[in-house]
């Protein structure tokens, strides 16, 4: 039986081009890899999370998602030390989010949390937007992040950002008037957040098909290797919004299945603009 080694994932990760200094967002599914011997979950977990700090170094930064849904869907207040991540997320972002050294941001549906070097810079920011500008997400941006999916081929977050930047019709910003916490102290008493518009019928593409298996990969965008059978993608931040930009410029539903079904006279198909 073959077992995840550190040395493995060190050799994966370099053969995809991490290097020391970069800033990577993991987006994961450890259990596709199996397990280390003498198997432990905490072992399991700490092996992943040693062999990326050791390709990343002193200068690397690790980052996870570790959103908070239920603050968006039930309002509740989110704590940034004290709400467990949402459990879709899966184990690895939960690790990650549990440790002290971390940083967590404090947008709760679009949430990132980071250790290493830029961990501040990414996580102390004053927006109230999720991908608005000094956002995380934006200075993910601005650093050129590299999108990690571990374990399958998704992890196209990202998208959620590059329609805010570009601007797209089947959005819109909305008022989130629940409040954000760091234990006793409030942070935002309210937060803004991109939404589709629910009578529209927007149907998103998983992203998986279209983006990582086809046009990323083949592009060169996207590297992708297999280490015991599972898969590792790596795609710079910088690399994919250009290319997907270029693509909405000729088709504004790039991200969709279909195209929304807009109605005449209502928003966001409203007609012209009242004196």
């Amino acid at each position: 039986m073959e077992y995840i080694t550190k040395k493995g994932l060190i050799n994966a990760l370099k053969v995809l081009g991490i290097n020391k200094g970069d800033t990577i967002i993991v987006h994961s599914d450890i259990s596709s890899f199996g397990v280390v011997e003498n198997f432990t979950k905490k072992k399991q977990l700490e092996t992943f999370y040693n062999a990326f700090m050791e390709v990343l170094g002193e200068d690397g930064t690790l980052c996870v998602p570790s959103f908070f849904f239920e603050y968006g869907s039930n309002g509740i207040p989110f704590d940034i030390s004290g709400s467990q991540i949402s459990n879709s997320l899966g184990v690895f972002s939960k690790y990650i989010t549990s440790l002290p050294n971390k940083k967590r941001s404090p947008m709760p549906i679009t949430c990132i949390t980071s250790i290493g070097k830029n961990a501040d810079y990414i996580c102390e920011v004053k927006n109230r937007h999720g991908y608005g500008e000094d956002s995380a997400w934006d200075r993910l941006y601005k650093l050129n992040a590299k999108i990690v999916a571990l374990g399958f081929l998704g992890g196209l977050t990202f998208t959620n950002y590059i329609e805010h930047k570009i601007g797209v019709p089947y959005i819109y910003t909305k008022i989130f008037r629940t409040p954000v916490f760091n234990g006793n102290q409030i942070i935002f008493d309210y937060t803004f957040n991109d939404v589709r518009f629910l009578d529209l019928d927007v149907e998103k593409y998983i992203g998986e098909e279209k983006f990582r298996k086809s046009e990323l990969i083949e592009k060169g965008i996207t590297k992708i290797t297999y280490y015991l059978h599972a898969p590792i993608c790596v795609t710079p931040m910088h690399d994919m919004f250009e290319y997907i930009k270029e693509l909405y410029y000729h088709n504004p539903n790039i991200f969709l299945k279909h195209e929304p079904k807009y109605i005449a006279g209502k928003i966001p198909d409203d007609g012209i603009l009242s004196k």
